[in-house]
């Protein structure tokens, strides 16, 4: 926006500062002894996402040297993810649940529970993730984004 208030906000305001901070409070407000409800933490942690934004944001426009954060951001594999992340968002939560409830059912120790459920669920989540974008979502895709695959990216 171009508006004056917005534009003194967005180039005053320490974004690169706010952001670790909102996401340390998120993760307190996450712990389970304060009984606090969920949206509290995804609260702070949309707002730790959108300062990291803004901070990213204005290190490329300022042309001023790239922290590690972004070239976290940029790497081949974050630009894959990104590419089919939206089918990731949609599929993840299914698959999450029944690994989690097949664990569940297994009675395990909690240490083993939660080993087991990472190394199941993340890998899972991610080629389910990606064959669904396959199926479903690159097929609607225009032609510039079709034609561009993840195997480019990571190549």
């Amino acid at each position: 926006s171009q508006k004056p208030q917005l534009t003194t906000m967005r180039k005053s305001l320490p974004w690169g500062v706010l952001a670790p901070i909102f996401f340390v409070v998120a993760l307190i407000t996450e712990w389970q002894g304060l009984g606090l409800d969920r949206w509290i933490g995804d609260s702070f942690c949309g707002l730790a996402t959108a300062c990291l934004l803004m901070y990213c944001t204005k290190v490329i426009v300022e042309g001023k040297k790239v922290p590690p954060v972004l070239r976290l951001f940029e790497t081949r594999w974050a630009v894959a993810l990104g590419g089919f992340s939206y089918s990731l968002y949609l599929t993840h939560g299914v698959i999450v649940t029944v690994v989690g409830n097949f664990l569940l059912n297994l009675q395990l120790p909690p240490t083993k529970f939660i080993a087991i459920f990472y190394v199941l669920a993340m890998p899972l989540s991610l080629l389910i993730g990606y064959w669904f974008y396959l199926v479903f979502e690159r097929p609607f895709m225009s032609n510039f984004l079709k034609n561009r695959k993840v195997k480019d990216t990571v190549s």
